[in-house]
């Protein structure tokens, strides 16, 4: 059975991706272990979700004015309010960067 290096794995995951083969075609192919591929597999999947996790994404908003007297009275207060799913409500003051938004966000996801 072949044993590849760090290197190796990296193209041979890459490989993997575009070959359109099942993973045990692929290992087979190749003779690699198949816990070993699946654990490299994993470890390039997790890399990418830490990635792509790290970047705060915004989604375009639109912003009304609202008739409420009590929605009158909270702008005076905060100029930006975010809810998230989970029903955390955050209320920002205007001045604060967009940079330091994300960053809230990304913590308190």
């Amino acid at each position: 059975m072949h044993r590849p290096g760090h290197d190796e794995w990296v193209k041979l995951i890459a490989e993997y991706e575009v070959s359109g083969l099942s993973q045990k075609e692929f290992v087979a192919k190749h003779d690699v272990s198949f816990s070993t591929f699946q654990y490299w597999l994993y470890r390039r999947n997790k890399k990418v979700r830490t990635v792509s996790n790290s970047t705060p994404e915004f989604l375009p908003v639109e912003v009304v004015n609202s008739p409420a007297p009590k929605a009158r009275r909270d702008e005076a207060k905060a100029a930006v309010e975010i809810e998230l799913p989970s029903g955390v409500q955050v209320r920002l003051s205007s001045g604060v960067s967009a940079g330091f938004v994300g960053e809230l966000l990304a913590a308190i996801k």
